[in-house]
């Protein structure tokens, strides 16, 4: 049986027994700040009994980063990415890692216990019980991947609904009629209903959901499985750039249909693979880069004072186009 980790001492208990507000807390220990002598004294003595570290003392604490996904190239790439910008901020890091998103209750809680100042989770988030220990240590959470709003954690990711309609819109453009989305987890993909919806108000057929994992061989099953079908369909928007190139391959060693063709597969990610010359996968362009700067700097800003709100972030992306759906001039001239 897993027991709460123990509490943290914060700032709203050192307030309740120097009998002061919080804000006063804040002000004692930060500095140039207003705050009256004998405020102040109050202050200090009951964190000095209480062993109270301050919000300003979670710089010298290591950043701690939890990752749900370890197969993935994009999250490879996040990952290494994230680790050099921390260090370039003279931030430490502390990495926790599991391909079972059952266990990231555990992770966090490890992070918790190891004196993390912050976390920055990768597509998961923990349970609301672990979500509160967190809390009552005042640790701040930055969530990277995820569109679901989350009680005291920061959302940093992309416009994922908006990024849908411009893959259905390009799609459109082409003439398709037959979506389909190869989903990894159809219960939260903004990006892949927002793709569904848009085709489905445009008078398509019913857009078709075939649901599997995040790895090429899952794409080639998938291909298999849209090739069994009676309406094999023509515009196809896949939640990773791995399960797209395992799709265009299945399709081309099962069938006769040639991509772009008589269908337009588009991915999700513009990892490196997406661009080798046996693929020239089109895709959606992630701003990496944007998306760790602007997770770090959230997170810094959130460490250094415990008043600050947790923020929801959207960062707009783009669609690439390749060799696997026609693009605009030969949709047009088409």
């Amino acid at each position: 049986m897993t027991h709460p980790l123990p509490r943290r001492i914060t700032s709203s208990d050192v307030a309740q027994l120097a009998q002061v507000s919080r804000s006063a807390v804040s002000r004692t220990f930060t500095a140039g700040a207003s705050v009256a002598p004998h405020t102040r004294q109050r202050v200090l003595a009951a964190a000095a009994e209480l062993g109270y570290r301050p919000a300003s003392a979670r710089a010298d604490r290591p950043v701690a980063v939890v990752m749900a996904n370890v197969l993935s190239p994009y999250f490879a790439e996040l990952s290494d990415r994230l680790g050099a910008e921390l260090a370039g901020r003279g931030l430490r890091t502390l990495f926790f890692i599991s391909s079972d998103p059952a266990r990231i209750d555990d992770l966090v809680r490890n992070a918790i216990a190891a004196d993390a100042g912050g976390i920055i989770l990768f597509s998961a988030v923990p349970s609301r019980v672990v979500l509160a220990e967190a809390r009552s240590n005042d640790l701040p959470i930055v969530i990277l991947d995820r569109n679901e709003r989350v009680e005291n954690a920061s959302l940093v990711w992309i416009d994922s609904a908006e990024i849908g309609r411009t893959v259905a819109t390009r799609m459109l453009a082409e003439g398709r009629r037959r979506p389909a989305v190869i989903a990894t987890a159809s219960d939260r993909s903004r990006e892949l209903k927002a793709f569904a919806d848009t085709m489905n108000a445009a008078g398509t057929g019913p857009c078709r959901w075939i649901d599997t994992g995040w790895s090429y061989a899952d794409g080639v099953e998938a291909a298999a499985r849209m090739l069994a079908g009676e309406d094999v369909p023509d515009a196809v928007f896949a939640a990773s750039d791995a399960v797209a190139i395992g799709v265009l391959d299945g399709i081309r060693r099962d069938s006769r249909l040639t991509v772009p063709g008589d269908m337009s597969i588009i991915g999700f990610g513009d990892t490196a693979p997406s661009n080798w010359l046996s693929h020239q996968l089109s895709t959606v362009h992630i701003p990496v880069v944007a998306l760790i700067q602007t997770a770090v700097s959230t997170l810094m800003a959130r460490m250094a004072s415990t008043g600050t709100p947790a923020p929801r972030i959207w960062l707009s992306c783009d669609l690439v186009e390749r060799g696997t759906s026609l693009g605009l001039d030969d949709a047009i001239s088409g």
